[in-house]
């Protein structure tokens, strides 16, 4: 594509040489240059992409964006050599997202976009809501934590929302595989690092809010500020899905200059859950087979009707309603929305159930926050008959000031508390376990820092009718240390412990 058109959204400080090249390919990883292509130089929180512009120039590179003015850069020979273009401008991140959204021909706008974002909530409610548009009979690609899907194998995820120049490259394969939706979780590091920049959502949803990443956002405020950013990438008549049980997002609603759907449990919403069943033995549609899950009479504009789902929990009560309150807002008929509620399964490591044949539960769940814990605790309350003994730790290099209330939290609701390791990252483990205790008054719990051991104490020590719950990390398949990551997964050790004590 001519290097011309790739830079007509910029707002551009200063031009050194020709904008005639044809570019080949766009990288903000100097490693990954080709011949003819344009590198973005990206400052990040560990490396400075502006000290590899020699070095892209080297594999090729017909173009470089920078933040600095070329006399800075190092390559001011090399510029009045006419051999590369170099393009200033104030913020490459958002260069790097308009300049991808362009080469691969602004593919947000061949798709029904929806972005989900949130503290807790995005994943599951992210594959609800695709269940539900694939009932309809539509293909439906989804980008989010656990991985992306873009019509052709399922990727692991590196990030929750991809990188710009990786976003537009799925989004582009999504349209390449006739794909006509996509689901997109969004998170707040994504809106401060411009990654969604150059996108337009049909939709955007708001599942809550609640602490979280302040090592990142400093404040409350800057954290929600960024979260609701999303609101400002919807296109003309697109339309805002929020949960106004939250106080935080039902001030928010009054707000926002577009279409508006609330959804909740307590408040007067336009879509709410009535006769609540959860934690019980759920009959199906067809009245035969009885399962674990929950139910409810889901009531909207379009009418009353009732909802099953396999899911369970009242967290998930609230991710089916956003669900409903996306699809409403996409037109799909109740019949195809209870459809895919119904045949939506649950999430890997979201509040997953691992049964060996035991006699008491054991979960996994993503839980890595205050609230999150706590609703999970609560949850799992609800289907216990005896003792719930919670497995957590925190992670490193995260923010501190949650430690404690997380603490306190399993602490509170739980019979019996295991503190154990997370992901320490740089941090010494020793001291973030000191921080979660501090949250913790009783004389009622254990310190077993290697993971895989207090799991096994906790197995260990359930009777019948126990739930062991193991938050934190849910789907991921690994432990970080001083750098390094570890394969851990806490499906794969329940599993190896159950099969060690049921034969």
């Amino acid at each position: 594509m001519n290097l011309q058109g790739l830079l007509k959204d910029l707002a551009i400080k200063n031009i050194t040489g020709v904008l005639t090249s044809d570019i080949k390919g766009i990288a903000y990883d100097s490693r990954l240059v080709g011949p003819d292509f344009l590198f973005v130089a990206v400052r990040g929180f560990t490396f400075d992409g502006h000290t590899f512009i020699k070095d892209a120039i080297d594999r090729g590179a017909a173009a470089i964006v920078t933040e600095y003015a070329v006399e800075k850069t190092g390559a001011i020979d090399l510029a009045a050599q006419g051999r590369t273009a170099f393009i200033e401008v104030s913020d490459s991140r958002e260069a790097l997202a308009l300049i991808s959204a362009a080469y691969y021909g602004y593919p947000s706008t061949r798709l029904s976009l929806i972005g989900i974002t949130g503290t807790n909530g995005k994943t599951t409610t992210s594959f609800i809501t695709k269940s539900i548009i694939e009932a309809g009979g539509n293909n439906t690609g989804l980008l989010g934590t656990i991985c992306y899907m873009t019509g052709k194998k399922p990727i692991t995820s590196v990030n929750t929302t991809p990188e710009s120049l990786d976003l537009q490259r799925y989004l582009n394969e999504m349209v390449n595989n006739n794909i006509t939706y996509s689901v997109v979780e969004v998170s707040s590091h994504a809106m401060t690092l411009k990654r969604i920049d150059g996108c337009l959502f049909n939709v955007a949803a708001f599942t809550n809010f609640t602490q979280d990443h302040l090592d990142f956002h400093k404040t409350m405020d800057a954290y929600f500020n960024t979260k609701s950013r999303l609101f400002s990438y919807l296109r003309e008549g697109g339309t805002a899905v929020l949960n106004t049980d939250d106080p935080a997002l039902r001030q928010f609603a009054k707000t926002l200059n577009c279409n508006v759907i609330t959804c909740g449990i307590e408040q007067n919403a336009m879509i709410r859950a009535e006769k609540i069943e959860v934690g019980k033995r759920i009959r199906d549609d067809s009245g035969t087979a009885v399962r674990h899950g929950l139910a409810f009479d889901a009531c909207t504009p379009a009418g009353r009707f009732s909802v099953r789902s396999s899911l369970t929990g009242r967290m998930n009560v609230y991710n089916i309603l956003l669900s409903i309150g996306i699809a409403h807002a996409l037109g799909i008929n109740r019949e195809h929305i209870r459809k895919g509620i119904s045949e939506a399964l649950p999430v890997e490591g979201r509040f997953e159930s691992i049964d060996r044949g035991q006699d008491f539960y054991c979960i996994v769940d993503y839980a890595h926050t205050e609230d999150a814990l706590r609703k999970l605790i609560e949850e799992a309350k609800l289907i216990t008959e005896k003792k719930v003994i919670t497995v957590f730790g925190c992670g490193g290099d995260r923010d501190r000031s949650k430690r404690s209330q997380m603490g306190h939290a399993a602490d509170t609701l739980s019979d019996h508390v295991v503190v154990t390791s997370d992901n320490p990252r740089s941090e010494d483990l020793e001291e973030i376990i000191k921080d979660i205790v501090k949250g913790i008054s009783s004389e009622d719990f254990s310190v077993i820092p290697d993971r895989e051991e207090a799991i096994r104490y906790a197995i260990l020590k359930a009777e019948t009718g126990d739930t062991v719950l193991v938050a934190g990390k849910g789907h991921e398949d690994y432990q970080e240390i001083k750098g390094i990551r570890h394969h851990f997964s806490d499906r794969e050790v329940i599993i190896k412990i159950l099969k060690e004590i049921t034969g």
